[in-house]
């Protein structure tokens, strides 16, 4: 026989079918509740990380910038300084050990030491003993390669303001080669020089008040690319930090160590100030030490009270049901049966009225069941409302605890103030609440903040505005708001919620900077007067050269051509063949005037911009070179070129020299192959001009370029070295670029862009 179920009571399974139901909606809002409620603490802990991230990012790069805008003060100075430090080198005779540094020391001043860098990148000579024998390669491998680059370069190369190696002190550096490129000449001018100026604009106190803002932050440190802690400059970092110092500088990247034991983190904020106009990478990685126990203990408050409210809630509901259960002590079978009738569709059918209390009892309890779980229900909707709001206040003091913050209704009364609010205009925050309030302004800006809230509509609730208060004690203080509009279903505005800033320090930082700008145009001002004083003796010095030193090249040249013509026979061939050779240099130096004129004329000629054809341009000037090619065997190609924007004249002077080049170099071949073109474009049309000719070495591709730069002797190929300089001036005039690509006996191709708006037409 199967075993038959044991039967209860009625109100057993009534019972515990209406506890079950009350367990679930209770747990299951609870729970719900709790998981949101922790995810919004922890979306808000992040967002005002980021926003604290994100701030100090920007106020360090504006430091940064305006540090900058201080060193580039410096750099005249410097460069007045390397002209005796140069032509101190140029009268040792190229040999540094003669030299009396700490006597030409004394002679710029006293403020600057002076250093002598050799080809391995080690100071070699100084007036600063601590960095005698420093070894760049060793402990700064990418300055040098820089060091590298000025080796072989001209002109004096300006650096920021950094610290030394050996001692961690500010210094001001700057570098130029030897004339004979065989060391690289450094000066660094001491910080006392400029210390107390260049100090008004510090990282530190930027980032110190950025931070404050956030509670989440305990600590904060700065490191520069040398792993100098600043403000500490004898702090030495262990290897754990050391290794992580060097990848977030050698990645570029932020890198983020959790410790979800002590509930902390620490954010290794990598900061990019690099600059390609200078070799020292200012780059600095801020450590930022969050405390993270303060979401903890907050999640932590929120499960006990929703435990408190699911166990009221639960016993609210047992009592309920104990109390209805009681009711239910007899048969419901006539229920029952117009429940059947009613199930089967009869929505309209009658429940009988039977005799007996309990079943009274059982449909005023099932009544009153359904108004307490609708009760329960409303309740907890109600709560959890309430507990929406809380969170929504709590989240928005969490954000920005520094941080004015009020709530009031559109006839200024006041309905939410926080602390920090109640101190700006000096409230009592526990009286605060419905009392009318708005700050004073002075009268040219409430005009502008009246305007600015009818602006507040529905489809546009949230705008920032930044004006003037009279501050309690009379002062005024720039301050910066947003503002959010509240608005019933009809549209009209029930609330405004405002978060403001005192920004009084911002403002008077961009006076400052403001008038240092106004400082640094003048001084752009000034130095253009020179410059265009500086062209004007130029354009004198080109006349002076096509007219004054000309001439006696012409005399000289007349003259020995008489004396072979009229006294030939009576010279003998050894006088005959030196008055060749005098003739012969009186023309090649008449070449090199002619090629630094027309250098001069390519750097000041003003441009004429219009559309052309490169590749009629190219056969033009081809044609022109006939003397070159004629009686040669050429294979000269021309293909078809996009048109670009270009100064035609200039154009076909590059053509000219490129075209010249070609045909010089490939002499030795039997069969010269001269190739005129264009690649496939991509951003900018690239044009080039190929050979197949004897070609160079790629090691001294960066002379090419240069004033009087020459591959070649002139037994091999004549020419002044200047065709290819003047060339580049054109392509840099018209924005682009030019380079060069080579093989030894293989031949050469020359490359360039001209920028601007070009494209194929």
């Amino acid at each position: 026989m199967p075993k038959q179920r044991k039967n209860r009571p009625f109100s057993y399974y009534l019972f515990l079918s209406i506890l079950t139901l009350i367990v679930i909606l209770v747990v299951g809002i609870t729970i719900g509740d709790y998981f949101i409620a922790e995810k919004n603490f922890e979306d808000n802990a992040n967002l005002l990380k980021n926003e604290t991230e994100h701030n100090v990012r920007e106020n360090v790069k504006t430091i940064d910038n305006g540090l900058k805008m201080f060193d580039n003060t410096l750099n005249r100075q410097m460069e007045e300084a390397f002209e005796i430090f140069r032509q101190a080198y140029r009268d040792s005779g190229g040999d540094p050990a003669s030299m009396d540094l700490a006597a030409l020391k004394r002679q710029l001043g006293g403020k600057m030491d002076l250093y002598v860098i050799n080809e391995s990148g080690v100071v070699e000579y100084t007036t600063f003993p601590p960095d005698q024998g420093l070894d760049f390669k060793t402990t700064v491998p990418y300055f040098y390669d820089y060091l590298n680059e000025i080796r072989y370069a001209d002109g004096v190369f300006n650096d920021r303001v950094v610290q030394e190696i050996s001692t961690g002190n500010l210094r001001k550096f700057a570098y130029a080669p030897s004339y004979d490129h065989k060391y690289v000449l450094e000066l660094g001018l001491a910080a006392e020089s400029f210390k107390s100026q260049r100090n008004s604009l510090k990282y530190t106190d930027s980032i110190e008040a950025t931070v404050s803002k956030n509670p989440l932050v305990k600590d904060f440190r700065i490191f520069t690319t040398s792993k100098r802690l600043v403000r500490n400059k004898s702090y030495i970092p262990d290897s754990e930090l050391s290794a992580i110092l060097d990848r977030a500088f050698s990645e570029q990247t932020d890198i983020v160590i959790d410790d979800p034991v002590n509930h902390t983190s620490l954010k290794y904020l990598y900061v990019d100030l690099r600059d390609p106009d200078y070799g020292a990478d200012m780059s600095l990685v801020v450590e930022l030490n969050y405390d993270n126990t303060f979401i903890t203990d907050s999640v932590n408050q929120l499960v006990i009270f929703h435990l408190s409210v699911a166990v009221i809630a639960l016993l609210a509901g047992l009592i309920m049901v104990v109390g209805i259960s009681r009711y239910l002590t007899r048969p419901i079978q006539s229920i029952s049966r117009d429940m059947d009738i009613i199930a089967k569709g009869n929505l309209d059918h009658p429940i009988a009225p039977v005799m007996g209390t309990e079943i009274s009892a059982l449909a005023g309890g099932i009544d009153r069941m359904v108004e307490e779980l609708k009760g329960i229900i409303v309740q907890l909707q109600e709560s959890q409302q309430n507990l929406s709001r809380s969170e929504e206040r709590y989240r928005t003091v969490v954000q920005s605890q520094t941080e004015y913050i009020t709530r009031f209704l559109p006839d200024g009364t006041i309905t939410f103030a926080n602390d920090a609010y109640c101190r700006a205009f000096g409230l009592d925050c526990e009286n605060a609440r419905g009392r009318k309030f708005r700050p004073n302004l002075p009268e040219e800006d409430k005009k502008l903040v009246a305007g600015y809230f009818s602006r507040l509509t529905p489809d546009h609730p949230v705008d920032f505005i930044e004006h003037r208060v009279i501050m309690p004690d009379g002062t005024v203080h720039w301050q910066q708001w947003s503002d959010r509009a509240i608005f019933d279903p009809e549209g009209h505005v029930t609330e405004y919620q405002s978060v403001g800033r005192d920004i009084t320090e911002k403002k008077r930082i961009e006076e400052e900077l403001l008038a240092f700008n106004e400082k640094l145009e003048q001084m752009v001002y000034e130095r253009t007067s020179q410059l265009e004083s500086a062209n004007r003796e130029l354009e004198s010095f080109s006349y002076s050269v096509s007219h004054d030193l000309r001439s006696p090249l012409r005399a000289i040249d007349g003259y020995s051509t008489i004396i072979l013509n009229e006294f030939g026979e009576a010279l003998t061939p050894a006088t005959q063949r030196y008055l060749s050779k005098i003739r012969e240099n009186v023309r090649q130096m008449n070449r090199l005037i002619e090629d630094l004129l027309g250098f001069s004329r390519a750097s000041r000629q003003e441009l004429h911009i219009i559309d052309v054809d490169p590749e009629i341009i190219a056969r033009d000037a081809y044609g022109e070179l006939r003397q070159e090619w004629d009686g040669r065997e050429v294979e000269f190609v021309a293909g078809p070129m996009p048109h670009c924007r270009a100064d035609p004249m200039l154009l076909r002077l590059v053509y000219m020299n490129l075209l010249s080049n070609a045909l010089k170099f490939t002499r030795p071949r039997s069969v010269a192959k001269i190739e005129v073109g264009s690649l496939p474009p991509e951003d900018d049309p690239v044009y080039y001009v190929k050979d197949n000719g004897v070609g160079f070495d790629m090691e001294y591709s960066h002379k090419i370029f240069g004033v009087f730069q020459r591959l070649h002797t002139d037994e091999q190929f004549e020419g002044t070295g200047v065709g290819l300089a003047i060339v580049q001036r054109i392509i840099q005039k018209h924005g682009g670029k030019i380079w060069v690509q080579s093989l030894q006996d293989k031949g050469t191709t020359f490359f360039f862009t001209l920028g601007g708006d070009q494209g194929n037409e």
